[in-house]
């Protein structure tokens, strides 16, 4: 163990001053919708042997409340139903929340919103449910895509034309709890402007999802906790069977929660959560407007917290990306949370976590050979 260890060390070393992987400081990998027989991502649009990843157990079944931004909004992408199932990639086959323009929110019309349905809410024993079970939980598949070009209209290559929204759960279809977001945008972008979507954390929308490209945003329900919802037991995160998406006008109007996601004695310096911060993305938006929901899979347990690219094998790849939030911490930059690996959780990747991974090298997860 010692020698395999200092091999890790090295090569730990050697690959954080490459500079792989380096971004924004929010990394963490999306979820692949599909992959092949070579157990890579998979274009479920051109390649033949593409199949649902089997890293997924479920998907929505029904939904309810379905309320666009406004009863004026109608276009083509009015179908719920269309975000039920298993997910597609295809950047069409979708339901969009659509978008309110600034007269309507100097109004404080409320912003468009769907609830999915898990599982039947009438019995608490349903395994279709979603579980806060080891690793990330489910996964939120927007259809926003990497730009190619940069324009005048404030694209620009290799940032995301993104429509974010809030993500909220519930056990009783009643009280609902949010996930905390953050999102480090500083400024509009106009309508078909991009951004960086390292920028952003816990907010649906942030992982492409169009033109061969299939991901997906996780979300851990670990993460809830602290919640005094959670913790007094009105919702039950081992019992989900309500997500709602709420769309996010990206006018500056609507907030993130980043003075919820630290405790302010825990770091000597937590400078961009001091405040909340206005959320940017592609706006004013028009047909399919706003927020456009192709899918919400629900995940098989991660036995392996070390397969960081949750392909559901322990290997280099897995280390590259270690390496790369190798001593940096949360909201700092190249900072990927499932990298984070010691029981402690303390917000910094150090050798406790390597400790973890040497652990944990070549594990392989029982669902990687379905």
């Amino acid at each position: 163990m010692a020698g395999r260890l200092k091999v890790v060390i090295l090569i730990a070393v050697w690959l954080s001053f490459s500079g792989v992987g380096r971004a924004g400081p929010y990394t963490e990998v999306g979820v692949n919708g599909y992959i092949g027989t070579d157990r890579r991502p998979a274009n479920p649009l051109a390649d033949a042997d593409a199949h649902i990843n089997p890293i997924f157990r479920g998907w929505a079944t029904g939904y309810r409340d379905y309320l666009p931004a406004d009863d004026e909004w109608l276009g083509d992408w009015n179908d719920p139903t269309k975000a039920l199932g298993q997910v597609t990639g295809d950047n069409a086959d979708i339901v969009s929340l659509g978008d309110l323009n600034d007269v309507e929110i100097a109004q404080q019309r409320a912003p468009g919103c769907i609830t999915l349905l898990f599982g039947d809410p009438c019995d608490v024993g349903d395994p279709n449910h979603i579980r806060n079970v080891s690793g990330y939980d489910f996964v939120v598949f927007e259809n926003g895509f990497l730009s190619q070009h940069d324009t005048a209209e404030g694209s620009i290559f290799g940032q995301m034309l993104a429509e974010l929204g809030y993500v909220e759960v519930s056990s009783n279809g009643i009280d609902f709890v949010g996930f905390k977001g953050v999102s480090l945008t500083p400024e509009q972008t106009g309508a078909y402007g991009t951004i960086e979507i390292s920028n952003v954390l816990n907010l649906a929308g942030k992982h492409p999802n169009a033109y061969g490209t299939c991901t997906g945003t996780p979300f851990d329900l670990a993460e809830l906790s602290g919640n005094a919802a959670v913790v007094s037991g009105v919702v039950d995160t081992n019992n989900i069977s309500y997500v709602r998406i709420v769309d996010i006008p990206g006018s500056g109007d609507f907030s993130d929660s980043a003075v919820d996601n630290t405790d302010p004695c825990s770091w000597p310096s937590w400078a961009v959560y001091d405040s909340n911060h206005p959320i940017y993305d592609a706006w004013l938006t028009e047909g399919s407007g706003g927020l456009d929901l192709e899918a919400i899979g629900v995940l098989k347990e991660q036995k392996y917290s070390a397969d960081i690219n949750l392909d559901g094998l322990v290997d280099l790849l897995d280390f590259a990306l270690f390496a790369s939030a190798w001593e940096s911490h949360f909201g700092g930059a190249g900072w990927i949370g499932r990298c984070d690996l010691d029981d402690s959780k303390d917000m910094v990747v150090d050798g406790r976590d390597l400790a973890v991974f040497v652990e944990q090298w070549l594990g392989t997860e029982q669902w990687r050979s379905q």
